[in-house]
Order: C-alpha cells, then structure tokens, then sequence
C-alpha cells in the first residue's frame, strides 16, 4: 500500500489529481444545491397557503400533484437564489484567490470551479424557465385525457401539452431568428425547412432556445431598468417604515400621555354608553391601533437618546451614499462608452480564461470589490421592492400563509428572471470590473453598443428622476414637519393675525 499521508493537492497536475479536482466540483456543487434547495423550500412553506390533508382517492393524488409543485417551485427558488448570489460570490472569490493563493482552507476555490457554477446556474435556470415551470403549470391545471383519472392520466396531458408547447416556442424562435437575421428577399418555406434539419441544429440541440432565452434576459433586463430607479426612490421610505424617525419638536412623554388618555377615553364610552356592533368593532380597531402606537412609543422611550436619534440619519446619509455611488459608476461608465474607452459586456474573450489577473483588479483595491458587492446587492434589493410596489405587480406580493400555488409559480418565474439579469445589467451599468463568466457571454444583445448606451442612459435619466420627484419632496416635506411651530403656537398665531386683518379693515377709510 501507497504512503496514506499524500496530499491530494500535490497531484494537481496529474490524472489523478484532476479525479480529485472534479469529485471536490462535484461535492461543492452538491452541498450549494442541497443548502440553497432546503433554504427555499422553507420560504415557500412560509408562505403557501395551508393544504389540508385529502380524504379520497382523487383528493390523494390533488394532494400529490400540489406536492410535486411545491417541490419543483422550490428547485426553482434556488436557482434563482444561486443566479442572484452567483456575481458577489464569484467576486469575493476571486479577492480571496488574489490575497491567499496558497492558503489550505481555499485550496478548494479555483477558476474552474467558478465558471461551472456560472455555467450550472445558465444551464439549471433554461431548465427551469423553458421546461420546468410551464409542466408544473400545466400539471396543476390537468385533469386527464377524457374517460381517464388519476396521477398517470394527468401526467400524460402535461406531457402532451408540454411537448407542443416546446414545439411553439422552438418554432416561433427559429423563425423570428431568421427574420431578423436574413434579407427580406431570401426567405421562403424552403430554406427554413432546409434550416430546421441541418447540421447546426444537430450539433446543439439547444439552439432552438438561444434567441428565446436572449429575449427574455432582454425582458428582464427591461424590468430591472425600470423597477430598479423606482426602488431607490422607494427604499428610503421602507428604511423609514422600519427604523423610527427621530421627533425633536415634541417629547415622548406628551405623546404617550395623549394616547394614554385616547384609550381611556374610548374605552369608557364603550363601556357606559355602548355601540351597535359595526361602530363597537371600529372603536375596537381604534383601541388596537392606540396600544400599538404606545407599544412602539415604549420601546423607543427605551432606547438611549443617541441611538433613538442618530439612527435614522446615519442610515439615510448611507443610502443616499449609496445610491450616489451607483450614479456616479453609470455615468462613468457612459463616458468611456461615448470615449470608446469602456468594453461591451462579454467581448473580452481573456477574461473568460484569465480573469484572476491582476489587470482586471477594481480600481479600489480589495475596498472596491466589497463596495461592488454592496452595490449589487443594492440593486438587487432596490429591483424588487419598485417591482412588487409598482400598482400593476402588487398582486404577486407573497403573504404569510395566504399565497396560493398559482402565485409562487409566478414569483418563481418572476425571481428567476430577474435574477438571471442581475449579474447581465451589473456588467451592462459598469457597476462592476468582473465580467460576465461561461454561457452568460453569448446572449446577442449584449454586443450592441448602442444598446448598451440606450440602457446607461435611460437609467440614470429615470434614477436622478425618481429621486428629484420622491426623495427631495419626503426630505422638504419632514424638514417642514419638524421645523414647523406646535399646534397651540400655530393656532395662537393664526388668531392674532386673524385679529390684525380684523382691525385693519375696521380703520381702513372708506373710498
């Protein structure tokens, strides 16, 4: 028997160590999945609806066609997770492999085992969008082939449906494709056909899907330039719903007080007089709200006067931080597009082999790759609160045990787009030097420069909009809230010149 204390990590350049090196991919992948898998799996049971337990035989397999759903949602759930976590990690990845090349703990992280989750993310996220989820649709809304019941019976439909759906989408994306690829003078039934079955498709069976999958990354890209602007606007008012907004001008205890004597208040009416039922029950809301308010009123009495007033301020100067940098890197970017300077998302073809080079550094050092992950992120979150507050997508708002499968299918597709075109539009924005990895470098549209410049300038003209229409008028309007006189002053004042006018017109002489 060989030496048992070989280090597996010394056999990178041989057969065996390349055995090692793809069991270590393999293991890495699987504990991602498992951990993301398990991860959404949970958020979905948060949310879902309750699903009684089924007495009959057709309530069984309802019961196990609403299973196998909630299984495949949360596969896709995890996808999504993965695309949206798959640029920051790829980043701090590549920070650690620049910093610790040879430490023991990271010997497991390499440039391969970051271009096969780039490329497991493209390939498990087509799957998941162009076959997995319209069977999981088309499984919960069958019902079986007439004269026939039962799981198999159903299964059959979806299977059925779901091949002639494939059909459409490949047919509709062949021939959109040659639209737009060839002169209006050469297209005839004939050379399609001659198209459909010839050595390029046989070669890649998923070339039928290719200019699909570019429209719908150019889809979500589309969602994510629009909701992304309304959700920095937006995200300083959910910060403001959640952190407590300090009140210089009035005092806690004037305000507990005034509460205090509201709730007794209503409370004694409805105990001495009484009220019909509809009136009792809105009293009863009153009291609730009231107790509510004196709850949070309680709890920021709490708190030492440095953090119930600094707070809200050093949390507001950090988003308008933020949010300035991201500006400033858009517009950065627009001018080396306009000089010719910056490259298209994609075009370098080194990055793919060499992007742990120093040349593709960020200008900030290692604080420049964490800021570019904060600014993802930041996207990230800002994307989905202007997507889910935007009045026509308020609907899919997923509710604690009161979202019905239908809508997870749909926030499912939802955040796998999204998520997908994450790290598309952080390439296309300039908001990162970390280009785009594997098969995420074919999508067509990336490669057009003037679609590139259109995107950058529409998003910082709607960002610097959204923010002079919504920030600067919260901001005014508190300013004038806070700096505004108390009611008793105010109606003093208010009396006083009432008075003045009074007097004036009484010694006016009359013309």
């Amino acid at each position: 028997m060989g030496d048992s204390n070989v280090n597996v990590y010394e056999l990178e350049n041989t057969d065996d160590g390349e055995f090692y090196e793809a069991v270590r991919h393999a293991i890495m992948a699987m504990l991602v999945t498992v951990l993301l898998y398990m991860v959404s799996y949970v958020l979905i049971c948060k949310f879902k609806k309750p699903y009684h337990a089924p007495d009959s035989s057709e309530e069984n397999t309802e019961a196990c066609v609403y299973r196998t759903a909630i299984y495949l949602c949360s596969f896709t759930l995890s996808v999504s997770l993965a695309a949206s976590l798959l640029l920051p990690t790829s980043i701090l990845c590549r920070e650690i492999l620049r910093h610790f090349p040879s430490w023991y703990y990271f010997k497991w992280i390499n440039s391969t085992l970051i271009r096969g989750l780039w490329n497991g993310v493209f390939l498990c996220s087509n799957f998941s969008m162009f076959i997995l989820m319209p069977f999981v649709y088309f499984f919960l809304e069958s019902e079986g082939f007439s004269g026939s019941k039962g799981i198999v019976a159903r299964l059959k439909e979806t299977l059925t449906v779901l091949v002639l759906f494939s059909l459409v989408a490949a047919g509709t994306s062949l021939l959109v494709t040659r639209l737009l690829s060839w002169d209006t003078s050469s297209h005839s039934l004939s050379i399609i056909i001659n198209f459909i079955f010839s050595d390029k498709l046989l070669r890649s069976p998923w070339f039928m899907y290719s200019y699909l999958y570019s429209v719908t990354s150019l889809i979500g890209s589309t969602v994510l330039l629009l909701c992304t602007p309304l959700g920095l606007a937006r995200i300083f008012s959910v910060i403001g719903g959640i952190v407590m907004k300090p009140q210089l001008t009035t005092s806690l205890e004037e305000q507990i007080s005034s509460l205090e004597i509201e709730k007794e208040y209503i409370q004694r009416t409805i105990s001495i007089n009484g009220y019909t039922s509809d009136l009792q029950q809105e009293a009863e809301n009153k009291v609730s709200e009231i107790i509510f308010s004196l709850s949070n009123l309680e709890r920021r009495k709490a708190m030492s006067p440095w953090k119930r007033n600094l707070v809200y301020p050093c949390v507001l100067l950090l988003l308008l931080f933020i949010t300035g940098l991201s500006m400033f890197m858009v517009a950065f970017n627009i001018l080396k597009l306009l000089l010719g300077y910056g490259p298209l998302p994609g075009i370098d073809e080194s990055f793919d082999k060499e992007f742990l080079d120093s040349k593709y550094d960020s200008y900030m050092g290692s604080l420049g790759a964490v800021t570019e992950v904060l600014l993802v992120g930041y996207i990230l979150i800002a994307s989905l609160i202007g997507f889910y507050t935007t009045e026509w997508f308020t609907p899919l708002l997923p509710r604690v045990r009161s979202t019905t499968i239908t809508c997870i299918i749909a926030n499912c597709v939802v955040l796998l787009i999204l998520s997908c075109s994450l790290p598309l539009v952080s390439a296309t924005l300039g908001l990162t030097r970390f280009d785009l990895l594997g098969h995420f470098r074919t999508i067509d549209w990336l490669k057009n420069v003037h679609v590139i410049l259109i995107y950058n300038l529409t998003f910082e003209a709607l960002t610097a909009l959204s923010l002079v229409k919504k920030v600067t008028t919260a901001v005014l309007r508190e300013v004038y809230k806070q700096l505004q006189p108390p009611a008793p002053i105010r109606n003093k004042f208010y009396l006083h010149a009432a008075a003045l006018v009074s007097l004036f017109h009484a010694i006016r002489p009359s013309t």
